[in-house]
């Protein structure tokens, strides 16, 4: 867990580095030049640059789960809980697909394989907000393990940054898609 402001303006600006040119090609000299400070006051706080994307990952599920509990607590709608959080994700995913993920899974696989595990915990959170729609008539009475496994099983295959990269597809266009087909199907209404 990061404790001063020293250490947020490192992760502030590694961040910003490794969104827009990614984990390779961020190096710790062009993060502590953009700090006016040493690489050696950078290596006071983090001992390398993967504990870094570590922390900036552990800030985005911080930030992610904080962000999920204010829709739950605000939303009484399963279907809006859903809508909600499926934005919220566009809009705090995106950036970090085009450049940090792809770098993340063939640099860092352990890290990646913490991506993939958070991912498929907020998905199957889903499978309770099913089966509250279902109880209140806003749902068809479907296979809920099903359904959210169907789900999970489409974004495994879809949002992964190799797919993306070879179909040319953003993260959010793919994530649109799939929530789309998912909940209508694909035959007209």
């Amino acid at each position: 867990m990061v404790k001063n402001t020293a250490e947020q303006k490192v992760l502030d600006r590694a961040q910003a580095r490794m969104i827009r040119f990614g984990y390779r090609k961020t190096s710790m000299d062009e993060i502590a030049s953009d700090l006016k400070m040493s690489k050696n006051t950078i290596y006071k706080f983090f001992q390398s640059k993967a504990e870094i994307a570590q922390q900036l990952f552990m800030r985005l599920k911080e930030n992610i789960n904080r962000q999920q509990i204010v829709i739950e607590r605000k939303e009484k709608d399963p279907l809006k809980i859903i809508t909600s959080n499926t934005v919220f994700l566009q809009e705090s995913l995106a950036p970090w697909f085009e450049h940090f993920l792809p770098d993340i899974k063939s640099e860092l696989p352990g890290l990646w394989s913490d991506f993939v595990f958070f991912r498929t915990e907020k998905i199957m959170d889903i499978e309770k907000l099913i089966k509250k729609g279902i109880r209140k008539k806003e749902f068809r009475n479907i296979n809920t393990a099903i359904a959210v496994r169907a789900y999970l099983g489409a974004i495994d295959s879809v949002i992964n940054p190799d797919f993306l990269s070879r179909h040319k597809i953003s993260f959010k266009e793919a994530l649109e898609n799939v929530l789309d087909i998912w909940s209508k199907g694909i035959l007209f209404d």
